[in-house]
């Protein structure tokens, strides 16, 4: 486990000059397991072949 580096470890977030929240990321602990982390950008996959499946149904406007 490591350090969140969202809310530095200490489990809030700082929203406005007096108002925190439990921070989302590392719901409240202040840790993070290595399996939760996000992959760096430079090794998340550029194109995969599953997004040209990928639809949007839409519908005519009134």
């Amino acid at each position: 486990m490591c350090t969140c580096t969202v809310c530095g470890g200490s489990g809030m977030q700082r929203v406005s000059g007096d108002r925190f929240r439990t921070c989302i990321v590392c719901l409240g602990t202040g840790q993070i397991s290595s399996a939760v982390q996000s992959a760096p950008l430079n090794h998340q996959p550029i194109n995969t072949p599953d997004l040209a499946k990928l639809s949007c149904p839409t519908r005519p406007l009134a």
